[in-house]
């Protein structure tokens, strides 16, 4: 009997090693999603990306949108991680959502619009010496407008250059003028690593520009092409953008978003990554602000990479400095944890 009772439990025993490594595997996986999955999957992503881009197999635009959309995702990602380990409480979950749509709201929304602005509310061609009226008769804010020269055909790699002027008025008056450059110019690109690669020659143009329009009381405005260099067809394209949310909301949203960053940084244990989410909210937002405001039409991976780098340096000062500042009032906070 007892030789039996043996032989029992020795064929009964192996069955329980899937129900004891289960939860093992679980925590394996879950422990792998809150650490280096998604910075990895970031990463990869990212490197695909550019790499698709540069062999001229995906546009600048929707590259810079994917790339700076995940570095936006792996951002946030590490600033709250680590209060991913267990459940939070009701109060710092609440303060984690709430952050989660400042930091949507105020850094990636107005990245994306910038790269990809939509259907103009007008667009017409600039002759030279014809008015073109803006119909912008009872709606007043801010405007961005997006001027395009377009090159003419020409036999073998010139760099060209072409200015324009622009007469911005109202009432026959002109209130301002606005002038511009495009160019092509004829560049050296490596296709191909290692001894494969080739150098090839790859055309580079900037043939749009960007300018901004107040109409503050909403009244009709008129554009008059003044001016216009040779080697571009006679007439300039114009696209013209309403902002739908005024800039002073994105002031207010990241002001929102850095002070709950920092409320949020107060529930962590002392010396655990202290400040990291204001810290990483401020260079955010700065970069973005940076990237924004370029004054290229369409701004690409050197406008990203310069905001990203100007917008870490100054971010990190200004978590330190916030971080300092209010970890005195740390005790006076009540416990979110």
């Amino acid at each position: 009997m007892k030789a039996q009772a043996n032989k029992a439990r020795a064929k009964a025993s192996p069955r329980r090693k899937p129900a004891q490594s289960a939860p093992l595997t679980q925590m394996l996986i879950l422990d792998a999603l809150r650490t280096w999955v998604i910075p990895t999957l970031a990463v990869v992503v990212g490197l695909v990306i550019f790499v698709v881009y540069n062999i001229g197999a995906l546009d600048e635009g929707p590259a810079v949108t994917i790339v700076g959309g995940v570095a936006l995702l792996t951002i946030l990602f590490t600033g709250v991680r680590g209060f991913l380990e267990d459940m939070p409480s009701g109060v710092l979950l609440g303060l984690l959502v709430l952050f989660t749509v400042l930091f949507v709201s105020g850094a990636f929304y107005p990245f994306y619009r910038t790269l990809n602005p939509g259907t103009p509310d007008f667009s017409a061609e600039l002759k030279r010496g014809v008015v073109a009226t803006l119909p912008l008769h009872t709606r007043p804010g801010h405007y961005n407008v997006i001027f395009e020269g377009h090159f003419l055909p020409v036999e073998g790699q010139q760099n060209r250059t072409a200015t324009y002027s622009v007469a911005l008025g109202h009432d026959s008056a002109t209130d301002r003028v606005m002038a511009g450059v495009f160019s092509q110019e004829w560049r050296s690109q490596r296709i191909g690593a290692g001894r494969r690669s080739s150098i090839i020659p790859a055309l580079h143009q900037s043939n749009e520009t960007r300018e901004t329009i107040d109409d503050p009381e909403g009244r009709d405005l008129t554009m008059t092409l003044t001016d216009l260099s040779q080697g571009v067809r006679d007439s300039v394209s114009v696209r013209l953008y309403a902002e739908i949310i005024p800039q002073w909301v994105f002031a207010v949203v990241g002001v929102l978003a850095l002070a709950t960053a920092v409320l949020i940084d107060s529930a962590r244990p002392k010396g655990a990554s202290d400040g990291l989410l204001g810290t990483l909210t401020a260079s955010t937002l700065v970069s973005v602000a940076i990237f924004v405001r370029s004054t290229v039409a369409t701004p690409g991976f050197p406008q990203l990479v310069i905001a990203a780098l100007v917008g870490t340096l100054v971010g990190a000062i200004v978590g330190s400095i916030l971080w300092r500042l209010t970890f005195p009032l740390k005790k006076y906070l009540p416990a979110l944890q």
